[in-house]
């Protein structure tokens, strides 16, 4: 069974993707948007910071010459998540944003008038989408409090076409959080927050902080699975391997602790205290 909402109104959905070089990776994101969403009532901000290749620019300038509704606004200075999406936030015009990472490539035709229809709900805070890997593997399906000592993604790694725990992978339900890889909310709720946290979580885990500071409020996160996309996974900005990445990354999962560990030390409610807490596959302690 799935519950599809009657529409009082089409709102302004404003897509917001940061992007450092890359253009192949964004031209396939945007394409993807362009070519399949059935939903036409949107504007693109892209927040360029840093790039360096003159392709890159050179799309830029083909964008916005061929699409009315794309706008690229410049960020200058060094690479902090939270920062770059406030600045995009700040140039918006929509009444609600969608954070979208440039390596992702939509699949669904509906798949922002899926994140749009539970995120126009008045008691609904953010919502997130089913995102597989390139290998048709799962790479978000809402997010676990306390896997690891911090948080983890719902059945992480699970064959695409796997129906998950009692369903939980084909069910629109709520988590706790979903990632800002692509997460809807309203424009009024973001900046009531005051965007992404760029002081304790500039790269890791502000999207995870932004969605507990809605359900702290009584606010719903929801995962849908009928909106999909594949999510090429920090293919563009690479992994926090290097000393000083590591050591930013150390820093921001314990700010995330000291500020959450009731819910990681005592278990997600929407997890069940029987499953174990060291992975993401819903596997008995």
């Amino acid at each position: 069974y799935r519950t599809v909402y009657e529409w009082k109104e089409e709102p302004l959905v404003s897509i917001i993707i940061p992007n450092k070089d890359h253009a192949e990776d964004l031209k396939l994101c945007l394409d993807s948007i362009f070519t399949k969403s059935d939903y036409r009532n949107f504007e693109v901000v892209i927040v360029e910071n840093n790039s360096t290749e003159p392709e890159t620019f050179a799309y830029y300038k083909e964008l916005e010459a061929g699409h009315e509704n794309v706008r690229v606004v410049y960020y200058e200075g060094g690479f902090n998540y939270s920062k770059i999406n406030n600045f995009g936030a700040a140039a918006c015009r929509g009444d609600y944003f969608l954070l979208l990472n440039n390596d992702i490539e939509v699949l669904s035709h509906d798949f922002l008038r899926e994140l749009l229809s539970y995120s126009q709900r008045p008691d609904v805070g953010a919502v997130g989408a089913k995102l597989y890997y390139p290998d048709d593997t799962i790479q978000h399906a809402g997010v676990i409090m306390g896997i690891n000592g911090s948080a983890g993604h719902s059945h992480k790694s699970y064959p695409r076409k796997a129906v998950g725990d009692l369903y939980r992978l084909v069910t629109t339900q709520n988590y706790m959080a979903v990632t800002g890889a692509c997460l809807m909310t309203k424009t009024e709720l973001y900046r009531a927050a005051g965007g992404l946290d760029e002081a304790k979580f500039a790269v890791a885990y502000n999207d995870v902080d932004y969605c507990l500071k809605l359900w702290q409020k009584g606010l719903l996160n929801v995962y849908t699975p009928r909106a999909e996309a594949y999510h090429y996974e920090s293919k563009s900005r690479g992994l926090d391997t290097t000393p000083e990445n590591a050591a930013r990354y150390a820093r921001e999962k314990a700010n995330f602790y000291t500020k959450y560990h009731e819910y990681i030390d005592h278990y997600d409610p929407y997890y069940n205290p029987h499953f174990n807490n060291l992975f993401e596959n819903f596997g008995l302690k």
